[in-house]
């Protein structure tokens, strides 16, 4: 069977032979068909080989336009204007859509004016594309008053003007649109609800997606894809999950787009788990992954810390086109990365083609939570080297590196030059970083200098921070400084109250302790559990101190008691100043040793394969007592051990941890 381009060859070979080659009606027909099939210079052959008018000469203009030939297209009308012929408004329409292709405002205006002279700036055609161009180019008032002079517009226009709003975010000017064309006795389409359906999602407008919503049943378009996705969308981006669920399984005929819409906003609802489980669903039914879908489904597992589905996927996007996608590989780096295997993050980093400042940052950032601050740096040295800029995410990734490992004077250079150099305003997490880092070196004074000079309120990020670093130096005075300017602007935070009590604990004033907790009963603050969890051929086996619920339990408690004679005899001596009770050393000797970070590792010591890494993530801050009989037994069992608590990663191994103690 012959494919397009063989059958317009065929058919102008006939043409040809019956005489018809010379005649312009057919010449113009076939110049379309040549342009439709991309074949430029076919038409090009055809345009110079027969008697030309008006029509000819646009079909060949347009032939140049849509095949991304506007210089082409610029010169032939240039030629057209020299044999005396005016443009007419398809002519102007196809010239438009090249200073598109051009990004060419001037272009675009001077083509407008060409317009103007020629009667035709009203042409719904002409208006149509004039509003295109404007907007494309990014002078959306002009576009505007392109669409404001079209006397009579359709429903095409008025929904093209809509999109235009709500895709450059200006989401009153769309909306006051739709409420004008509803008034103007123009029935929406599918395209006027998806574009205003955008601006709701946009503002996150839950009420307005609603009443939207409830039009698009009276119309009858609930059905149609187009205006289900926009909707989900909304429902989605304002956390509303019943509505996203009733849409999404009322859709009976689902694109790809459908299911990336519901996996993104699980996704940007922190539910990773759900996104994953829709992700294989999609698979198993057969509904072609794309771009954004591999995309989020990676954010997932970052987010679940899923590292056998990383790779998975990983393995499923070197079969497909995407295996060479920029947006894909950023966000592989950023999963393994994030997920514990910085070493595959740093491999699939290396085998990209081309880095833009997303793939630095991913890889920074990676260096930042697995404390590899100097390897932060170099890269951050290599990304400079190669004309990359640094955003502000960059320094993020670059002082959170240098707030984990107490790299004070490195800090406060790159922080010094981010303003001074890069003209880059700090945000709160920036100075989050500075006064962790600040506080972490013992350095007080300077963290509340820094805090004083925040433009804006500080945060309760940054009181935390300070306050994470007085329960490491035992700074009672200033901890409950920041715990009070915490709490005035959260009063249920549960995290700072847990702080303060612990830094009340560890400084003996167990009268403060009970105020705290009683505190907490008072506002109905519940103290979070500390919870450890490991996977193991994709199921998840999570433990709490002291847990002797799981099915293993007899060989996990067999495992503990092995290695704790083994990390005796190297050495090991409990910390009994973490234990934050006020009990006999006897029971928190116990209390430590039931852990849950310990009980996990002592599952993955009897469950996974010998040699393999350990993987353990844990909710809370990585104890002193714990971190150092991890220290013991990655020598005593030979194994490299990998802990992600609340803060960074930890990779232990003979008896040395990456973070070199600071944490």
């Amino acid at each position: 069977m012959m494919d397009l381009p063989e059958v317009g060859h065929c058919l102008h070979a006939s043409i040809c032979k019956l005489g018809h080659d010379n005649n312009s009606f057919v010449g113009a027909s076939l110049i379309e068909t040549y342009s439709c099939c991309g074949l430029v210079d076919d038409a090009r052959g055809v345009f110079d080989s027969i008697k030309k008018d008006i029509v000819v000469w646009t079909g060949m203009l347009t032939c140049y336009s849509e095949n991304e030939c506007a210089y082409e297209a610029l010169l032939l009308f240039a030629e057209m204007m020299k044999e005396g012929l005016k443009p007419n408004n398809y002519t102007l329409t196809s010239l438009l859509k090249a200073s598109v292709s051009l990004s060419s405002l001037d272009l675009g205006k001077s083509i407008h004016g060409c317009s103007v002279k020629s009667m035709y700036e009203s042409d719904e055609y002409v208006g149509g594309a004039l509003l295109d161009m404007y907007a494309k180019c990014g002078d959306i008032e002009d576009a505007r008053l392109a669409f404001n002079m079209v006397p009579d517009c359709d429903v095409i226009l008025w929904s093209f003007m809509i999109a235009r709003y709500a895709q450059s975010d200006k989401n009153s000017e769309a909306l006051n649109l739709f409420q004008r064309m509803v008034k103007s006795s123009v029935a929406p389409n599918e395209y006027s609800f998806s574009s205003v359906l955008q601006a709701c999602a946009n503002i996150g407008d839950v009420d307005l997606g609603g009443q939207v919503h409830c039009h698009v049943m009276k119309i009858g378009l609930l059905s149609d894809i187009f205006v289900a996705n926009a909707l989900m969308d909304v429902y989605a981006k304002c956390s509303d999950l019943e509505g996203l669920h009733k849409i999404f399984h009322g859709l009976y005929h689902k694109n790809d787009v459908s299911w990336n819409t519901v996996i993104v906003g699980y996704v940007q609802l922190d539910l990773g788990d759900d996104a994953l489980r829709l992700f294989k669903q999609m698979w198993d039914i057969g509904i072609q992954a794309t771009q954004v879908t591999y995309s989020s489904a990676l954010r997932a597992c970052a987010s679940s810390s899923a590292i056998e589905l990383v790779g998975q996927i990983h393995s499923s996007v070197m079969k497909t086109p995407f295996k060479d996608d920029n947006v894909v590989s950023n966000s592989l780096v950023d999963s393994y990365a994030k997920c514990g295997n910085i070493r595959y993050a740093c491999k699939v980093f290396g085998l990209m083609k081309e880095h833009d400042v997303i793939s630095w940052n991913a890889l920074i950032s990676g260096y930042a939570i697995h404390s590899l601050g100097t390897d932060a740096l170099s890269v951050f040295r290599k990304m400079t080297e190669e004309g990359i800029k640094a955003n502000g995410v960059t320094f993020v990734g670059l002082l959170s590196a240098c707030s984990n490992m107490g790299l004070l004077d490195e800090g406060r250079s790159l922080f010094n030059s981010m303003t001074e150099d890069y003209s880059i305003e700090p945000s709160m997490e920036h100075y989050t970083c500075m006064v962790k880092l600040f506080g972490r070196s013992g350095h007080f004074d300077e963290a509340m200098k820094l805090i004083k000079e925040i433009p804006l309120q500080a945060s309760v990020m940054v009181w935390r921070a300070l306050l994470g670093a007085c329960l490491i130096h035992k700074n009672v005075d200033l901890g409950k400084v920041c715990a009070e300017k915490v709490l005035e602007i959260e009063p249920k935070d549960e995290l700072t109250c847990v702080l303060l009590s612990n830094l009340y604990a560890a400084a003996g004033s167990w009268d403060n302790v009970s105020l705290i907790r009683s505190y907490m009963r008072n506002k109905n603050v519940k103290k979070e559990p500390g919870i450890s969890w490991i996977e193991k051929q994709g199921e998840i086996h999570s433990f709490t101190a002291g847990d002797i619920s799981h099915r293993d339990k007899r060989v996990i408690n067999a495992m503990l008691e092995w290695l704790n004679r083994k990390i005796r005899k190297a050495g090991y001596v409990p910390d009994f100043n973490v234990v934050l009770h006020d009990v006999g050393d006897e029971l928190k000797k116990r209390l430590l040793w039931l852990h849950s970070e310990r009980l996990a590792l002592a599952f993955g010591l009897v469950s996974m394969p010998p040699g393999s890494p350990i993987r353990i993530i844990k909710n809370l801050r990585f104890c002193s007592d714990c971190h150092a009989s991890f220290k013991l037994i990655s020598k005593v069992v030979g194994r490299e051990l990998i802990v992600r608590d609340m803060n960074r990663f930890h990779h232990f191994e003979d008896g040395i941890c990456s973070c070199a103690d600071y944490w």
